[in-house]
């Protein structure tokens, strides 16, 4: 079983990006690629992955965006698990080990874990406290990209490839993963888990990912995740119950539904 792990990376995280190729390098099992689209400070990627003796493969371009990244480098994967790592993430060192234990045990179309923050001693979510085989639509909108294993020999559409449109560094500054997932799930690939092993670590944002653009934002997301009919309904309801945490509330709620509206 090999892994191939799709890195997209500005090349501005220096100091993180050592630490994560540190932790790549101390992994027990080490049967896996690391494919990095750099999407500048070339010269420093090059000579940073020249340092290490794991498989890589470096493809340079000069677009930003992270969808626009990881669809470059979706062509470059040769293993059989595909997963999305982080320029300022790392991984715990029996990492892939893991992830390969439950892979084998229960054959997934896609496996989801846990990240920590090990500074803030703190989880970005509330994660399940169990494991969850074939979980729901519904889960599919909560899982995060760095905790997501994609067996590539369940899923050969696994090249369906991200919505550039959203993301960041496109119009619409999150969603993509959870597009992805959902666009693999309406495809019949239904065997999605989850399981709660801390896998990798990566610090937790001091943002609010409600904020003006962020928020209205989750229109045209509710619209591309559950189409025109159903997801204006499900983007009110979400919208409402999250009223009391928005600034200038009612503004941004009919602003995001107009985005919802043009959204095509």
């Amino acid at each position: 079983m090999k892994f191939s792990l799709l890195l997209p990376t500005l090349g501005t995280r220096e100091n993180e990006i050592n630490r994560l190729f540190d932790s790549l390098k101390k992994q027990t099992y080490r049967n896996f690629e690391l494919i990095v689209v750099s999407q500048g400070n070339h010269k420093f990627i090059d000579e940073t992955l020249r340092k290490y003796n794991f498989d890589y493969k470096h493809i340079t371009m000069n677009e930003k965006g992270i969808s626009k990244a990881r669809n470059k480098g979706i062509p470059y994967i040769t293993g059989d698990i595909m997963t999305l790592a982080d320029d300022d993430g790392w991984y715990d060192e029996k990492a892939f080990e893991t992830v390969k234990k439950y892979i084998e045990k229960y054959s997934p179309d896609v496996a989801c874990f846990k990240h920590y923050d090990p500074n803030k001693k703190e989880f970005p979510k509330k994660y399940p406290e169990i494991k969850m085989l074939n979980f729901s639509k519904s889960n599919v909108l909560r899982q995060s990209s760095f905790d997501v294993y994609v067996n590539i020999s369940n899923v050969s559409d696994y090249k369906i490839g991200f919505d550039e449109r959203f993301g960041v560094g496109g119009i619409y500054n999150s969603g993509e993963e959870n597009i992805y997932l959902m666009d693999l799930y309406n495809s019949g690939y239904k065997k999605m888990c989850f399981f709660p092993e801390v896998i990798a670590y990566h610090p937790n944002k001091d943002c609010n990912y409600l904020d003006e653009k962020s928020f209205v934002a989750k229109g045209p997301l509710f619209r591309r995740l559950f189409g025109g009919v159903s997801g204006l309904p499900i983007f009110m309801a979400f919208g409402l119950k999250k009223s009391r945490q928005i600034d200038n509330f009612w503004r941004l709620y009919l602003k995001a539904i107009n985005e919802f509206i043009k959204f095509k």
